[in-house]
């Protein structure tokens, strides 16, 4: 892994395995039944505890969105054509897009990166550029990037990451956008939890059950033909 990945790394302490009790009691002291809200208080424990404080300030928030094209497509795995992650990406940066309407809903800030999709967005207002590639190759048939890629692609959520914080943001989400993605997430999963493919893997764009059928059976040779080393994630 190079310097820069490794110095942010560097940087991520671990939390506590338990909550500290006056970040507990002070959950507990809200005017709401002790526990009632579920996960919810978990995250907000865990929130605090990032932060260092029992009681954070109302956080200022942004979405990060990554666009890129997954090179499976070709495998006829998703109901649509690559073609759409462009007009997505454009449609989200003109604020048309269901993740502008969610961040609008939590006062979140929406940003859009091109970390690779399969097309020149130069023209396009709203994006950041950050291409490492344009699109990844076909996964099916050896590695979608190099070492090398994947540390770029890493290094540019890190950089992105460390200038919103600059900014003054303290809270930040993800998410992805490219057709193809889900096998690309669910070849990921299979790999590194481990675990079958038929039990992470679902129908992305709503395909069907004989598609489906031929995208696990893809991600399961993918696995065996990139020769996975459980040890080495990236």
């Amino acid at each position: 892994m190079n310097d820069e990945l490794l110095a942010v790394m560097d940087q991520i302490a671990p939390l506590p395995v338990t909550p500290p009790c006056e970040v507990l009691a002070h959950l507990d002291d809200l005017t709401k039944p002790p526990g009632s809200l579920g996960r919810i208080e978990e995250f907000a424990a865990r929130y605090c505890l990032i932060r260092g404080t029992a009681s954070p300030d109302m956080p200022k928030k942004a979405i990060f969105t990554f666009a890129a094209d997954h090179g499976v497509t070709e495998e006829g795995v998703s109901a649509y054509p690559k073609e759409v992650t462009r007009q997505m990406v454009i449609n989200m940066a003109s604020g048309g897009a269901a993740i502008n309407v969610l961040a609008r809903h939590i006062g979140a800030e929406s940003r859009i990166v091109d970390v690779g999709v399969d097309a020149d967005l130069g023209a396009v207002a709203g994006v950041l550029h950050r291409k490492v590639r344009r699109g990844t190759a076909n996964l099916a048939k050896g590695p979608a990037m190099s070492t090398a890629e994947a540390e770029a692609a890493m290094g540019v959520g890190a950089t992105l990451a460390l200038g919103a914080a600059d900014e003054g943001f303290s809270l930040l989400g993800t998410g992805d956008m490219g057709i193809g993605n889900t096998t690309a997430s669910s070849a990921l999963f299979a790999a590194l939890l481990p675990a079958d493919p038929e039990r992470v893997t679902d129908r992305g764009t709503g395909i069907s059950d004989d598609r489906l059928r031929s995208k696990i059976d893809l991600i399961r040779a993918a696995l065996a033909v990139n020769h996975i080393n459980g040890a080495d994630p990236i």
